[in-house]
C-alpha cells in the first residue's frame, strides 16, 4: 500500500512538470500534463532552460557543424577550431562546477496586489560556501502567466559567508491567485555559456491579485432594505453582545449577570449595566460568473479570461468597498460551480479578505446564477434588498431577476455590456468605462 502511494506521489510530481517551466495555463493543477510524453518534454525543456543560456544555444549549432565537418575532413585546419571550441566548453563546465553556488535565498513578495499594478520583489542572499559566488541572476524565469517580472535581480559577487540584498520589479497583469515557484539563483560564471543554479525549495509563496476598481462616490441602493434587529449578533461571531448603553439602579426582573458589582459597592445599592439592541442594515450582492464555452474546431473549452467577468468583479469590489465604509453588512453571493457566500462589514471579515476571495473566483461554463437554491433565495429574501451584477442578458438571467421580484426582494440590476434587447430600466455598464475608471456613481 505504501509503495503504491509513493508511486502515485512520484507520478503526480512527474505529470505536474518542473515548477519553473510550465506550458499550461495560469496556475499549476494536479496532473497538469495528462500525457506522460508531454510531461517528459516539459522536464527535458525545463532542464535545458535551467542549464543553458542564449549564448550557449547560439554556440552549439555552429560548434556541432564544425565538429561534424572535422570528423569528415581529418586533414582540414578547421579541426583545430573544433578542438578549441570543445576545450572552451569543457573548461566552462569545470570552472562553473567548482564555483557552483550554494546559497540561502530569502524572497519577499507582496501577498496582495491590485490588477495592473507594479510591485517589488526583495531578495536576501547568503553565501554558504567557502568560495565566492559570481554573476548571479535571480528568478530569470516566468513567474506565472499573469504575473510578470519586468526587471530581474542580479548580483555581481557574493563573498564567502557574505549576505547581500537585491530587488526585482514586476507587474500584475491579470486577476488571480498565483503560486510561485521556489526562488532560484543562477550563476553564469565564468563565460555565461552554462548555468549552475540552486534554489530554496522550502519557500512556497502565493500572490493574490484582486480586481482593479475605482472607489465610488455614491451608490443608490434599492428601496426596502430590512433593518436587522440584533444584526451584529446575527451575522457576527458567536459570543458578541449588544452595545453598552449605561448604568442604572437594579429593578425587579433584571438579569443578575448584568449587575455592576464595583459600582454597587461604591453606591451601597445594586447597580446594573444597561444594553441596547443594535440595528443595522444588510444588503445582498449577487455576482454572475457565467462565461459560455468557446467553440473551437479542435476543442471545447472555458475561456479563462473574460472582460465581462473582470468588469463584474471590479464593480463588486467597488460596491463592497463603499458599503463596508458605512454601517452596512454585505452578503456577497458569487454564483459559480458552487455558490460562494461570504459577508463583509462591521465585526466581520475585513475588506482585504474579501479581495482575496474575489481574486479566486473562476469563470463558470454553466449559468449557475439562474439556479440558486431555495435555501440561498430564502437567505436573500430575508435580507430584503439585493444588487445583482450580471455579465449579460438572456432568458435565464431574465428569469432570475423575476425570481428575485417574486420573492419580495427589492433588486437593482446592473448589466456589463448589455445587449440591445435588455430592458431599458436596467443599469448598463461597459467594460471600457470600468477599465478606464470612469464609473464613480452607481
Amino acid at each position: 500500500m505504501r509503495l503504491f502511494e509513493s508511486y502515485n506521489r512520484r507520478m503526480e510530481k512527474f505529470l505536474n512538470g518542473p515548477e519553473w517551466f510550465q506550458l499550461t495555463a495560469l496556475e499549476r493543477r494536479p496532473g497538469a500534463y495528462r500525457m506522460p510524453s508531454l510531461a517528459l518534454f516539459a522536464w527535458v525543456a525545463g532542464f535545458l532552460w535551467r542549464s543553458l543560456t542564449l549564448q550557449s544555444v547560439l554556440l552549439l549549432l555552429p560548434a556541432a557543424l564544425v565538429f561534424l565537418y572535422s570528423t569528415i575532413s581529418l586533414n582540414s585546419p578547421i579541426r583545430v577550431t573544433a578542438i578549441a571550441m570543445v576545450m572552451v566548453m569543457v573548461i566552462e563546465l569545470l570552472v562553473g562546477y567548482i564555483f557552483r553556488p550554494k546559497l540561502k535565498i530569502e524572497r519577499t513578495v507582496p501577498e496582495r496586489l491590485r490588477a495592473g499594478s507594479d510591485f517589488t520583489v526583495d531578495y536576501r542572499i547568503t553565501n554558504k560556501r567557502k568560495r565566492p559566488a559570481w554573476d548571479l541572476e535571480l528568478d530569470a524565469y516566468m513567474l506565472r502567466r499573469g504575473v510578470r517580472l519586468t526587471r530581474t535581480a542580479s548580483v555581481n559577487a557574493v563573498a564567502p559567508g557574505e549576505t547581500v540584498y537585491a530587488s526585482a520589479r514586476g507587474t500584475a497583469e491579470r486577476r488571480g491567485v498565483y503560486h510561485l515557484f521556489s526562488p532560484i539563483a543562477d550563476s553564469l560564471f565564468p563565460l555565461a555559456i552554462s548555468k549552475w543554479s540552486c534554489s530554496n525549495k522550502a519557500l512556497k509563496q502565493t500572490i493574490h491579485v484582486y480586481p482593479a476598481f475605482t472607489a465610488l462616490n455614491s451608490l443608490h441602493l434599492p428601496t426596502g432594505s430590512k433593518f436587522q434587529k440584533n444584526g451584529t449578533s446575527r451575522v457576527s461571531k458567536v459570543g458578541e453582545s449588544a452595545d453598552f448603553y449605561g448604568c442604572r439602579e437594579f429593578r425587579d426582573g433584571d438579569d443578575p449577570r448584568h449587575i455592576y458589582w464595583r459600582g454597587s459597592a461604591r453606591s451601597g445599592q445594586l447597580i446594573v449595566k444597561e444594553f441596547q439592541n443594535e440595528y443595522l442594515s444588510r444588503i445582498a450582492l449577487v455576482v454572475d460568473t457565467f462565461v459560455p464555452r468557446k467553440h473551437h474546431w479542435y476543442s471545447l473549452k472555458i475561456s479563462r479570461y473574460s472582460r465581462e467577468l473582470e468588469g463584474g468583479l471590479s464593480i463588486a469590489a467597488a460596491i463592497t468597498d463603499y458599503l463596508t465604509r458605512g454601517e452596512y453588512v454585505v452578503d456577497i453571493f458569487a454564483a459559480g460551480d458552487k455558490v460562494y457566500h461570504f459577508q463583509a462589514g462591521r465585526h466581520l471579515a475585513c475588506f482585504d479578505n474579501i479581495l482575496d476571495i474575489l481574486a479566486e473566483v473562476q469563470p463558470n461554463p454553466d449559468p449557475a446564477v439562474n439556479e440558486l437554491s431555495d435555501a440561498v433565495m430564502d437567505e436573500i429574501s430575508g435580507i430584503g434588498s439585493a444588487l445583482l451584477v450580471l455579465l449579460g442578458w438572456d432568458e435565464g438571467r431574465a428569469r432570475m431577476a423575476e425570481r428575485f421580484r417574486e420573492a419580495g426582494v427589492n433588486t437593482k440590476v446592473m448589466i456589463i455590456n448589455a445587449p440591445p434587447e435588455a430592458p431599458d430600466h436596467l443599469l448598463r455598464l461597459s467594460t471600457e468605462d470600468i477599465e478606464s475608471g470612469n464609473i464613480h456613481d452607481l
